[in-house]
């Protein structure tokens, strides 16, 4: 039987948005980021909090390829998106973590 795998993306992105006066200034520049995200990529995103930090925002995007080198130029051109969209001035990013998971244990 032939070997299957998945390969699982992971990009986990730290912001400071420091013109939020309010969670509802925070939500606005994080959906923002979330929904370009989801919609030219096709990936997984959450906004993680903190909750109750209006200047502070923590995101995770995942997304699922059948090759690592898939799955990593996925997360690379998120982090592009992301880069792009700080140079706009609403929020900078303060950290970011990237990594490319195998999974090939779901065999029968």
């Amino acid at each position: 039987m032939r070997e299957r795998a998945a390969f699982c993306g992971m990009l986990f992105v730290h912001l400071k948005i420091p013109e939020a006066a309010s969670l509802k200034d925070r939500r606005q520049v994080t959906r923002s980021i979330l929904g370009k995200a989801r919609s030219r990529f096709n990936v997984s995103a959450a906004d993680l909090g903190p909750d109750g930090s209006c200047q502070e925002g923590f995101l995770a995007f995942s997304a699922l390829s059948s090759s690592h080198s898939g799955a990593e130029e996925r997360i690379d051109s998120l982090m592009r998106l992301v880069r792009s969209m700080e140079e706009k001035g609403d929020f900078f990013l303060v950290r970011e973590k990237k990594e490319v998971k195998r999974y090939d244990d779901f065999q029968d």
